[in-house]
């Protein structure tokens, strides 16, 4: 049977890469819209990666997608991730198949779908109970540099603290990120709009190991 990990980057498909000792194809769905960091991190990753990024709807990326809508990304239906990764690896990968998903032993309630079609997803940070601090021990232990937080830079689902630092530290993609916010008043990225999350005088928070824990596909 054909064996693929979802590779996102961040700290658990990097130690889930080093657990499966870099057996399956890593297979990154790259949404156009990751963290910069994030970008650099796969140029200097020392092993293959496949990156998946054909069009959807037209659109390269989750950005270009909004602005062909005319809203940002719906929260309640996360087509965006249905779109943009879930897709695009299902119509890549050589079916029947297994898919390696990096959640860590600390959030196995999420590691709840199994089956779907001909595809058999496995979990191996819960079966073999290894944690988010375990990963990174086995990341550095592997003489790797811990990714960075991992997750869209578009991302909804972010809390306050990562808007914060992603106007702190990338201000042109924060401001491209209340354009899409500013499309459609009844479809934002916060409720009350973006720019009104900024604290005043510029004091800025950093946020705590946030990746993104909507995206099934990690």
């Amino acid at each position: 049977m054909n064996e693929y990990q979802s590779f996102g980057a961040g700290v658990n498909s990097v130690a889930l890469a080093e657990v499966l000792h870099h057996q399956p194809e890593k297979v990154f769905a790259d949404t156009g819209c990751e963290y910069p960091e994030t970008y650099v991190y796969l140029k200097t990753y020392p092993y293959p990666i496949t990156i998946l990024n054909a069009p959807v709807e037209g659109c390269i990326t989750i950005e270009d997608w909004c602005l062909k809508l005319g809203h940002a990304p719906f929260m309640k239906f996360r087509s965006c991730t249905e779109k943009f990764k879930h897709r695009r690896m299902e119509k890549y990968m050589m079916k029947p198949c297994t898919v390696y998903i990096g959640i860590a032993y600390d959030e196995k309630h999420r590691a709840r779908i199994t089956e779907k079609g001909k595809i058999t997803y496995r979990y191996p940070l819960v079966e073999q109970g290894i944690t988010r601090a375990k990963c990174k021990e086995i990341i550095t232990e592997a003489g790797l540099f811990l990714p960075p937080k991992s997750g869209c830079w578009l991302c909804p689902f972010q809390p306050k603290a990562s808007w914060w630092r992603l106007a702190r530290h990338h201000p042109g993609l924060f401001e491209r990120a209340c354009k899409i916010d500013e499309l459609n008043p009844k479809v934002r990225l916060r409720e009350k709009g973006l720019r009104n999350l900024l604290p005043a005088q510029n004091v800025f928070e950093e946020d705590d190991g946030w990746e993104c824990q909507h995206c099934i596909l990690i």
